[in-house]
Formats: C-alpha cells, structure tokens, sequence
C-alpha cells in the first residue's frame, strides 16, 4: 500500500507544472560554470586545478539531476540512490587520485607536477643533431667551429 501511495504522490507532483523561470535560472547558473570551467581551465592551477574541475563538474551534475530530472521532487529510495552514488563517486576519485600522488616519484611521467624530474623534450634533440645524446667526433668539431 505505502507503493500505492508513493506513486499517487508522484503522479501528483508531476501534475504541478513548474514555470520555466525556474529552468532558466538553472541553465543560467550552468552557464556561468562552464565559463569558470573554461577560464580555470586556461590558467595554470597545479595545486588545486584538479580539485576545482571535478567540484564544478559534480554541482552541474548535481543542478542537472535535481532540477531537470526532476530529482527534487522526488521523496524515500531516489533520494537513497542519488545520495549513495555521489558518495561513491566521490570515493572512488578520491582514491584514484590518493594512489596517484603516493605512487614511488619515478613511477610518474616525467614533466607532471608529481614528478622530480624534468621533462625530456626530444625534439630539440634532433634540431641539435644529436643521436641518442651523443655526438660523434665530426659534429663535436662542428659545434666547437
């Protein structure tokens, strides 16, 4: 019987018509985070850049699945399930990237902001001539000319 009433109750808020006031608010506020997304985006952040990325992106995950889901309106087992899937996103991100900054430095790229050693670029050896980072004794003679 609670089934019953739950979907009655349902059938009930879906009656209720929402202005489109409310969507344009919504989408607004999307809007403006995507320019955020966009223009952190360009800047160097290496300390939270990360960070900021994914807490934009899970509130216009979050704004999209309330309002234009209609997740809002929603009462008992969908707010459950929302809820313990954005735990378990969150969680699972959050070790991803926990396992990533403690990984052995070598381990990571080199160049990454995790990583001591410099970034080997191997185009400007090939413009310098060298072979494996050695020159032979032509070219040292060359390069002393």
């Amino acid at each position: 019987m609670a089934i019953a009433n739950e979907s009655q109750q349902e059938e009930h808020n879906m009656q209720e018509h929402h202005g489109a006031g409310r969507y344009v608010v919504i989408w607004l506020v999307l809007l403006v985070l995507t320019l955020v997304t966009v223009f952190t985006g360009r800047m160097h952040l290496p300390d939270f850049g990360l960070l900021l990325a994914i807490v934009i992106a899970s509130v216009k995950g979050t704004l999209v699945a309330l309002y234009f889901m209609h997740l809002s309106e929603h009462r008992g087992a969908n707010r459950l399930v929302f809820g313990v899937s954005i735990v378990f996103v969150v969680l699972l991100i959050g070790f991803t990237l926990m396992d990533f900054g403690t990984r052995f430095r070598l381990a990571n790229p080199p160049g990454s902001q995790y990583s001591d050693l410099q970034a080997v670029d191997i185009g400007a050896n090939k413009a310098e001539g060298r072979q494996g980072g050695h020159l032979d004794e032509k070219q040292k003679k060359e390069t002393h000319e």
